[in-house]
């Protein structure tokens, strides 16, 4: 069995699904919705269209597996989190009952990382900077040496960092923070 909630710091991290059963609460006897009718083909083609920053379909697979199990995509792809927020809602998910596999959990956290994750780019540490700038270590170090100095004030001040990429800034530009 995985355990654990760190996303980033080489921790492990559970996800995305629950039953009242988890709880021990009889369904007959607590007022419970209907589960909602999940069309793993929709939710697939949702994710993959909200995946702008990662082009591997294993990671989108996976993504559809394990975090659509119980709930739609809609209740994650429309709010990206900070690491922190993200590594709260993975305990929880994993509480509720969610197993992925190894495997499973290192393309959900790709995929989270590129297209979910919300950094402050002054205040993040690198090991989130790195992968949802989707830059190296050297010019993830650049920019935290850089930052030391004199904060960044947006996308052209990061942009000026060698190994920044300006296009995948410009994908990120709603998640990130100066």
């Amino acid at each position: 069995m995985i355990s654990g909630t760190r996303l980033l710091s080489g921790g492990r991290v559970l996800l995305c699904c629950g039953a009242f059963a988890m709880f021990g609460i009889d369904a007959g006897a607590a007022q419970v919705p209907p589960r909602p009718v999940i069309d793993p083909a929709k939710e697939l083609a949702a994710i993959k269209a909200a995946s702008d920053l990662d082009d591997n379909p294993a990671d989108a697979e996976a993504v559809q597996t394990v975090c659509t199990a119980c709930h739609s995509s809609s209740q994650f792809l429309s709010s990206p989190r900070s690491s922190s927020r993200w590594e709260q809602l993975f305990g929880e998910m994993a509480r509720f009952g969610a197993r992925p596999t190894d495997a499973q959990v290192n393309q959900i956290v790709r995929y989270f990382q590129r297209n979910l994750m919300v950094v402050n780019v002054n205040t993040s540490p690198a090991e989130e900077l790195e992968p949802t700038l989707q830059t190296d270590p050297a010019a993830t170090s650049a920019i935290v040496m850089r930052r030391a100095q004199k904060k960044f004030t947006g996308i052209a001040d990061l942009a000026a960092i060698r190994g920044v990429d300006r296009a995948v800034l410009e994908l990120l530009k709603d998640r990130l923070q100066f």
